[in-house]
């Protein structure tokens, strides 16, 4: 059993991968150079663990932030606010995560870009779902520090999932770096397979 959702996980998370290129404009694939193989130099930079989740039966595993005003999931035309938060939590260029995820990916409905927000309005924390074939990817999950081990990343997670539940998913799966496995297993994930990510030297 655990060997078939693993199976089918990792296929939707190749059909996941498939619906965010399709998504993209055609001049955001153009610009982006194209990453050769071993014999250009592609080398192991690291672990990341694949974990999946069962949907049915799901509850909150802790207690909401008091600043928590809601989660909300944003407009198409509200990609620049979700790479702004995405690049701040990872310390990356905010123009690089607009370049994956432009309005055009966010438009797509089986594609949503969440937000956690304060009262007064500040968005602290930000994630992605992936629905395909009954599977709900979970991406990209992270808070700005001066948020971070608050729980807001918890309930945004936790939102992501109960909505992907109910448009149909039955599995949840994403992957992990070590050091958030302990997050997510606390979220219900657990482990079952561990990839090694290749870039381009």
């Amino acid at each position: 059993m655990h060997r078939d959702t693993t199976r089918s996980s990792a296929r939707a998370h190749q059909a996941a991968v498939e619906m965010l290129t399709s998504s993209r404009r055609r001049s955001h694939l153009r610009s982006r150079p194209r990453q050769r193989s071993a014999a250009t130099g592609l080398g192991c930079t690291e672990q990341q663990i694949f974990m999946v989740a069962g949907l049915d039966g799901r509850h909150s595993t802790g207690s909401v932030p008091a600043d928590l005003a809601l989660v909300r999931r944003l407009a198409s035309d509200e990609y620049e606010t979700f790479a702004d938060i995405t690049g701040r939590a990872f310390d990356v260029a905010p123009a690089a995560v607009a370049a994956l995820y432009t309005a055009e990916v966010l438009a797509n409905p089986r594609i949503g870009a969440y937000v956690a927000e304060t009262h007064n309005g500040t968005a602290v924390a930000a994630g992605v779902g992936l629905l395909t074939d009954g599977h709900l990817g979970i991406a990209n999950v992270a808070t700005i520090p001066a948020f971070r081990r608050q729980g807001y990343a918890r309930v945004l997670t936790e939102t992501i999932l109960r909505r992907g539940a109910l448009a149909g998913a039955h599995t949840a799966y994403l992957h992990a770096a070590h050091e958030t496995v302990p997050f997510f297993e606390r979220l219900g994930f657990t482990t079952r397979a561990d990839w090694s990510l290749l870039q381009a030297s």
